[in-house]
């Protein structure tokens, strides 16, 4: 497709099934079943025709949880998902692409930013998730614009959190409309 970015799984593997816990590989996942295992983080091979933006071929980027996700059908067949185009190659639109990892720089891709949720310990209850709250981890350009930059404390809209683990740290990806304000 002339429109869309071709990309391969970072380490060729389409589904997260081992954590490393101190020097020690523990196995997490065995099955297909749950979107939250699926790798979200690809490897460019391929630009689209005419493409101007910022992502160059052997970035990696974050993106929507379903490209490489395979799944069962309903005779209990195993499918790949209609982004598969041949062995460990997937095609992906633009606007499912949301973080391009260069080294160490990450840049969230236009209208999309990443949020860190707070967690504080209550006494009684432990550690809890402020709700509509968050720490912005990877700002924008439009953001930034309007004053809002990476370690500033925001609110956010209900129900915008949509859940990443990027180098082993848990963040949402939110729409730039979705923040709602700069707290102090």
């Amino acid at each position: 497709m002339p429109d869309r970015f071709i990309v391969s799984p970072l380490n060729n593997e389409k589904f997260i099934t081992e954590k490393q816990v101190g020097d020690k590989k523990m196995i997490i996942n065995t099955s297909i079943e749950h979107a939250k295992d699926v790798n979200r983080i690809g490897v460019v091979q391929s630009l689209p025709l005419n493409y101007e933006g910022e992502i160059v071929v052997g970035d990696s980027v974050v993106l929507q949880h379903n490209i490489f996700r395979t799944f069962f059908d309903g005779q209990g067949l195993t499918r790949e998902s209609d982004a598969h185009i041949t062995g460990n190659l997937f095609q992906v639109l633009p606007e499912l692409i949301y973080l391009i990892i260069r080294g160490e720089k990450r840049i969230p891709v236009s209208g999309y930013c990443f949020v860190e949720p707070i967690i504080e310990n209550k006494k009684w209850i432990g550690d809890v998730e402020l709700q509509h709250q968050g720490i912005v981890k990877y700002s924008n350009d439009f953001l930034e614009s309007i004053g809002v930059f990476s370690g500033d404390k925001i609110a956010f809209k209900t129900d915008s959190e949509y859940e990443f683990i990027i180098n082993n740290e848990r963040l949402y990806r939110m729409r730039t409309n979705c923040i709602l304000a700069k707290l102090n």
